[in-house]
């Protein structure tokens, strides 16, 4: 029995193989103790992390999570005893700050719990549910015509629609 001849194979290499094949696949060089390493010494994982840290693949995609992370909630209806309540220490601040002077001397102190509305158009919750915060600081002018407390927080001037508010209390300490 014979065996068939085939022809002869040729191997093509791939150029850079040819030309840097006794390179390619050696480890790169170690720098133990030589002159390269003391004027350039190994970085340590945590350095090179930190080359990479400022990019942001998703600019705004952080800022955006964390809206959503905001607990959005319907306005709570008073009823008549809160509203009642409500009314009453509106009116107190009222007499106490009548005009600038008033205000002025009396530096009424209060804390508002108030109702801010979602103002972020793309949530779900936009115009319609929001969180309540609470602002503290000197009350400036209670302006019944206009139905709207305002207050100074540090540099701040807060001007809080009465129809927001959902409670008014002394500020502890």
């Amino acid at each position: 029995m014979s065996i068939p001849k085939t022809a002869p194979v040729s191997l093509s290499v791939p150029p850079a193989i040819a030309r840097y094949g006794n390179i390619i696949f050696r480890d790169g060089p170690v720098h133990d103790g030589d002159v390269f390493s003391r004027k350039h010494p190994k970085m340590s994982q945590q350095n090179r992390a930190k080359l990479f840290a400022p990019f942001a693949a998703l600019v705004g995609f952080d800022e955006r999570v964390r809206k959503k992370e905001i607990n959005y909630v319907p306005k709570h209806e008073l009823d008549a005893d809160e509203e009642w309540e409500l009314n009453h220490r509106l009116y107190k601040l009222h007499c106490l700050t009548a005009n600038s002077r008033l205000a002025h001397a009396n530096m009424v102190s209060v804390s508002i719990e108030y109702f801010a509305v979602c103002t972020d158009e793309e949530n779900d919750a936009y115009l319609v549910k929001g969180h309540y915060k609470t602002v503290t600081g000197v009350v400036l002018k209670v302006d019944p015509h206009e139905q709207h407390i305002s207050i100074r927080s540090g540099v701040e001037t807060h001007v809080i629609p009465f129809s927001d508010i959902y409670r008014i209390f002394k500020p502890t300490g």
